[in-house]
């Protein structure tokens, strides 16, 4: 430990020989272009199915046919809010999103 100190109290002095140096300038940030805020579809309540009955009965088939139907409308209601969004960005040259 007694070793130590003095490269502790060094690397105390060095250390603090930089406070007095002024801060720098920093840039401002850029400014962003504003975006327009895309419609989201909303998260679709989805039909439960019926634990009583086989899972291949006609009333759960008829129930995960109607979730496929509403998840399928769900996903593409995402993907035109993401298309709305790239439809805003400034695309580079030779550069894909």
């Amino acid at each position: 430990m007694r070793r130590a100190w003095p490269l502790l109290l060094a690397s105390i002095a060095l250390g603090s020989g930089c406070a007095g140096r002024p801060l720098p300038t920093v840039p401002p940030a850029p400014a962003l272009a504003p975006v327009v805020v895309c419609p989201a579809p909303g998260r679709p309540g989805l039909p439960a199915l019926d634990g009583t009955f086989p899972f291949d009965s006609p009333a759960n088939v008829a129930a995960l046919l109607e979730r496929d139907d509403m998840l399928r409308g769900y996903a593409k209601g995402l993907e035109a809010t993401v298309d709305c969004y790239r439809a805003q960005t400034v695309s580079t040259p030779g550069k894909e999103r």
